[in-house]
């Protein structure tokens, strides 16, 4: 691989043409800036609308229209359009980030020409507005593009080994991220011709730097050696208006890392946001409002089930299963009781006469049919609403809204020496496993997404969970 790289260093390979990159992303940039105009006029209309029907102060359509062009301009400056290559944390701070930021300039500028009140509540309101609607109408319309197959930049893969798997899994399962594999490239002959989940292995590196079919290069070669991968880099790099490397940083938190340089030598920043105590007040914060807002708010609906309990069958409404939290405590975890009083009586004569049940019970800890679940409890736990008295357990300081899934003592080994990372934050009443699949992910995929989430964690992923485990539940999508 090193001499072909050298050959082709030494020839000038041709690269890619800019323009192009710009004109492909030009009409998908079209597209979410209309749907960030769409939402700011929106946001005018109902602000407008509301205040004109009592009688107060209105917002010129030439203030919004300034202001609103003005944070489309931020927003292009921070990358929003297309906004390639973003995780949905990041796209959420961005999004957020850059609304607040406009709306704090609207409000400095208004108060600086003394004209704050009475339109300072108009524009509050009015960016409030375009903050929860701004994100949504931007996922709408990124779906329709995918949709139809005009959303993302094509890419090339260096490389076709495990790493390499991994990144076309991920891009695949994930057409939002707006980079789509398009060819893989490898030194190995025998893999020359095959595919990777339908991405044809198209031939040597060289040929990639020959005759480059697309803007961007992503090197999926963390072992090579390191001047290898220097050469490998630079000559890639060279040929390709954008090139991504995965390090070899297999297995290390990834959602804090931050580049720096000193010097001529780059180095990677590795926040441990578990350490910060801000940033457990953020968490703790963020836990203490959504719980005692969210409590009250949905309070009838609460009264409502337990009423439908107590009808369906005898027992107590609320239902305390110990599980371990933070620092390996055990705790009461509150539910609505879903199950028949009589419920261990019947899993223990279930499992002991049905070995294939046995058998997924200690694979899961769940059953997809339960004969211990009653009627009510079963529509309960579809929709996840058995385990809203766990805000209880929020605003009582053991749990948290987002984190691990609680688990039980026998789990522990399990989960081997992932536990020691595990119990050093509290269980949540939802976590990234239950955003991402929920049941129907393997018990080894949600040790590997609690593990994740502890060592990544930030008050973006806990917003973007809370978000994806909506959607979820009104889907109805693997829960059991």
């Amino acid at each position: 691989m090193s001499s072909q790289m050298r050959n082709q260093s030494a020839t000038a390979a041709q690269p890619v043409a800019q323009t192009s990159l710009q004109t492909r992303a030009f009409p998908q940039s079209l597209a979410l800036i209309g749907g960030d105009v769409v939402s700011g006029l929106v946001a005018h209309l109902i602000v407008s609308g509301l205040f004109s029907v009592f009688g107060g102060p209105t917002v010129s359509w030439k203030v919004t229209v300034t202001w609103l062009v003005l944070w489309l301009l931020w927003r292009a400056y921070q990358g929003l359009y297309p906004g390639y290559g973003q995780s949905p944390q990041n796209e959420l701070r961005r999004h957020t980030v850059s609304t607040i930021q406009v709306a704090v300039a609207q409000l400095a500028a208004a108060f600086a020409v003394q004209r704050f009140l009475p339109s300072g509540l108009l524009v509050i309101i009015e960016w409030l507005i375009i903050l929860v609607i701004g994100l949504p109408i931007r996922y709408v319309i990124r779906s329709l593009l995918i949709r139809f197959k005009m959303f993302g930049r094509s890419v090339s893969i260096i490389g076709a080994g495990e790493t390499a798997h991994t990144i076309i899994d991920y891009l695949l399962a994930h057409p939002s991220y707006g980079l789509v594999p398009l060819v893989a490239y490898d030194d190995n002959i025998e893999l020359h011709g095959k595919s990777i989940k339908g991405i044809k292995i198209m031939g040597s590196i060289s040929q990639a730097l020959n005759a480059p079919r697309t803007e961007q290069a992503i090197i999926g070669i963390p072992s090579a050696r390191s001047d290898t991968q220097q050469l490998l880099i630079n000559t890639v790099y060279a040929v390709f208006p954008i090139t991504w490397t995965v390090p070899d940083l297999i297995g290390v938190p990834n959602q804090a890392m931050q580049p720096h340089n000193m010097g001529s030598l780059a180095s990677l920043e590795i926040r441990n946001n578990l350490r910060s105590a801000r940033a457990r007040l953020v968490k703790r914060t963020i836990d203490l409002c959504g719980s005692i807002i969210g409590g009250a708010l949905i309070s009838p609906i609460l009264l409502f089930i337990a009423l439908a309990i107590r009808l369906d069958s005898p027992g107590p409404i609320i239902y305390p299963a110990r599980r371990l939290g933070r620092d390996g405590e055990t705790f009461s975890c509150f539910k609505f009781r879903s199950m028949h009083q009589d419920a261990e009586a019947k899993l223990k004569h279930l499992l002991a006469s049905d070995p294939v049940l046995k058998a997924e019970f200690e694979a899961t800890h769940k059953l997809k049919v339960d004969p211990r679940v009653t009627r009510v409890g079963n529509f309960l736990r579809k929709t996840s609403l058995d385990e809203l008295p766990q805000l209880a357990n929020v605003i009582l300081g053991t749990m948290s809204l987002v984190g691990p899934r609680p688990i039980v003592q026998a789990e522990t080994e399990k989960y081997g020496v992932i536990y020691a990372v595990y119990k050093q934050v509290r269980p949540g009443m939802t976590g990234y496993w239950q955003a991402n699949g929920r049941s129907d992910t393997s018990y080894e995929e949600r040790v590997g997404m609690d593990n994740f989430y502890v060592t990544n964690w930030t008050p973006w992923l806990d917003l973007v969970i809370l978000l994806q485990t909506v959607r979820v539940v009104l889907m109805g999508k693997g829960a059991y």
